[in-house]
């Protein structure tokens, strides 16, 4: 399933990392079309590259929708991966 946090990810605050992110906001990511496009699969270095390349703006959502915007469905796909520091 795609929108399942790694196993091994550390929880935040005592819970799942992706919480972070209110519910109403995490479920219009997922519904999202570049979560499912484009987000899907993704490691932490093809996170960091479509940052660097693609990203335009930073914010949460736009619109009258509040469609969430591609930096916070990053975000959002960093938290579910949690990569390794350093």
């Amino acid at each position: 399933m795609a929108n399942v946090t790694d196993p091994l990810a550390r929880a935040v605050h005592g819970t799942n990392p992706q919480n972070l992110i209110e519910y109403i906001t995490r479920q219009k990511i997922y519904d999202s079309h570049y979560w499912k496009e484009e987000c899907f699969g993704l490691s932490a270095s093809d996170v960091t590259e479509k940052s660097a390349t693609q990203l335009q703006t930073i914010g949460g959502s736009y619109g009258p929708n509040n469609k969430p915007t591609r930096f916070i469905c990053l975000i959002c796909k960093m938290l579910q991966i949690q990569p390794e520091d350093g």
